[in-house]
């Protein structure tokens, strides 16, 4: 029994001992595959390109150039001839930057239109009314302005006084006891066409006429001399100026009447009432005048050197009452027809407002364009003549016919304080695919235009006359379109654009080359930390198959001794 538990044990160990074998070959086959998984990974590393920076000198070059005054000209090849022309001897390449006025076409990425709420209608509608809104302000504007153009004219009574003034003052005496001026006029003899009239030695009187005299009589043309003939005159006067204070009760009731009235429309300052001091009264003739007028005349108490009186009148027809009467029936009038055209102007303000229309792009208000400016058409022009050019479909080009005539539907706004233009048709689109709220939410990019001058390349290749200092270096140069010949500067430049180009692929690369050696130390250091566990795992597995070996001796020594001891027994 003892000695088959043995041999059964022993056989046992014997099979752990060669399982242990296998693991450990299998173990040894992985971190054959691990090593040259490896060694693959390092020569993918030894097989890299390290990326190399770019040098300004790959950049850099020596270069021609020349100015016109108003350009700057590189030249950026020459060829010579094949058969040197008398005049040309090279066909060169030059370059130079314009600015050009282009128009373009931008997408405002959620732009957030905004319609107001109202009844539906298309862009001719809301052009119609809103030109109804411009017509019937401006209508409203017109009858305002005349308005007031009657009342300023109403407002300027004083330049009547000029009318009425008393003219050719010869003298003028005041009378300190009474307060009264007595203006004493001298007046050329006139004939009912308006013509001075003069008189000769002998009584003879004659009209001046376009620098010619006439004898009043007969029409006769005078013969005589000139210098014989003197001003025919009729002296009026004195009339006598009488002050405020002087005057009776119905005198000063007249006066105070006028002055109130010339206060009421403006043609004096108020100030002019106190007391009336200043104002002088002729009741014979209804004149007012003012006493610093009348200390002007000639011959006046302080030696004034004027021969005109402004004066207004109180009664005729040309008093100040019913010139002011006249002037407040026409200020009527016209004030009537002004309230018309406000309520006018204000029914069409609330009809275009009831409509539905585009009224901002984010914050910025748009404003329908029914009329264009210059500028608005050049600038709109330009924008379509750039949209045939480049084929592009844009709304814009609905909004002109053949003719380049404006058709109606744009609309200007300001972004940035710079001025956009967009269409009905672009609004609408944005808006119309729009979410949320009022449908300002998501909605699709809206097209919108403008024109700018854009700096723009341009190159020429022509023939030319290039003439050299005798050591090769070009130092002159002209064109065959061009009579000037231009002194040639030669200058050393980057194309600072290509080498930050090179050194952005630079940096690409140079990234992309650590990511690479990233990933492959990443990939060795997990196939290391996988053989260091093989490793453990096989020095255990040795470990194991020591103790295994050493079981297995002591049981194959108790098997043997049992064999012994069992044909010790039975061999007797």
């Amino acid at each position: 029994m003892g000695m088959a538990a043995s041999q059964a044990r022993y056989l046992a160990l014997v099979a752990r001992k060669s399982n242990c074998e296998y693991e450990g070959q299998q173990i040894n086959q992985a971190r054959t595959v691990l090593s040259n998984q490896s060694a693959n990974l390092f020569n993918q590393m030894l097989g890299l390109q390290v990326p190399i920076p770019p040098s300004t000198q790959d950049y850099t070059k020596q270069q021609y150039s020349y100015s016109d005054g108003v350009n700057d000209y590189a030249i950026d090849s020459w060829q010579q001839l094949a058969t040197p022309e008398e005049d040309y001897n090279y066909v060169v390449t030059y370059h130079y930057y314009e600015d050009v006025y282009t128009g373009s076409q931008k997408k405002r990425s959620d732009p957030k239109v905004q319609f107001a709420s109202g009844i539906d209608a298309s862009v001719e509608q809301i052009e119609t009314a809103l030109r109804l809104v411009t017509q019937t302000n401006q209508e409203y504007q017109d009858a305002k302005a005349a308005t007031a153009d009657m009342q300023a004219e109403a407002a300027t009574l004083s330049n009547y006084a000029d009318i009425n003034s008393f003219t050719g003052v010869s003298s003028c005496e005041y009378d300190t006891e009474t307060d009264t001026y007595n203006v004493t006029q001298t007046i050329l003899d006139m004939t009912d066409e308006g013509d001075p009239i003069y008189t000769d030695a002998g009584g003879t009187q004659y009209y001046l006429r376009n620098g010619v005299f006439y004898n009043v009589a007969d029409d006769q043309q005078y013969t005589g001399a000139t210098t014989d003939l003197t001003p025919s005159t009729t002296v009026q006067g004195p009339t006598a100026f009488t002050g405020y204070s002087h005057l009776d009760t119905t005198a000063q009731e007249t006066v105070k009447a006028a002055i109130d009235k010339l206060v009421s429309e403006g043609a004096l300052e108020e100030d002019i009432q106190t007391d009336y001091a200043n104002v002088y009264y002729d009741a014979a003739s209804g004149a007012i005048a003012f006493r610093s007028d009348l200390r002007n005349l000639y011959g006046g108490s302080s030696g004034g050197t004027q021969t005109v009186l402004p004066v207004y009148q109180t009664n005729g027809d040309n008093s100040i009452a019913q010139i002011a009467g006249q002037y407040d029936t026409q200020v009527s009038a016209l004030q009537a027809v002004e309230f018309q055209a406000l309520q006018t102007y204000q029914a069409a303000v609330k009809s275009y407002e009831s409509l539905k229309r585009p009224t901002y792009v984010g914050n910025c208000e748009l404003t329908l364009l029914t009329e264009l400016t210059e500028d608005q058409q050049a600038e709109l022009k330009q924008v379509v003549a750039d949209m045939q050019k480049n084929n592009i479909d844009a709304a814009i080009l609905d909004c002109f016919n053949d003719n380049g005539e404006y058709l109606g539907g744009v609309y200007q706004f300001t972004m940035n304080g710079v001025t956009y233009y967009t269409t009905f048709e672009d609004l609408n689109k944005s808006y119309s695919s729009g979410t949320g709220i009022n449908q300002i939410d998501s909605q699709d990019k809206l097209s919108y235009y403008n024109a700018s001058y854009v700096s723009t390349k341009k190159e020429e290749t022509v023939k030319a006359l290039l003439e050299t200092d005798g050591n090769g270096r070009f130092t002159s140069v002209r064109f065959e379109d061009d009579s000037v010949t231009y002194t040639l500067n030669m200058e050393t430049v980057t194309d600072d654009e290509a080498y930050q180009d090179a050194m952005n692929q630079y940096n690409y690369e140079n990234a992309l080359y650590d990511k690479m050696v990233q990933d492959i130390n990443a990939k060795t250091s997990l196939i290391q930390q996988e053989d260091l566990q093989l490793e453990l795992r096989l020095k255990q597995l040795d470990t194991e198959q020591n103790a295994l070996s050493t079981e297995i001796d002591a049981v194959s020594k108790v098997v043997k001794d049992n064999i012994e001891d069992s044909f010790k027994t039975f061999g007797g």
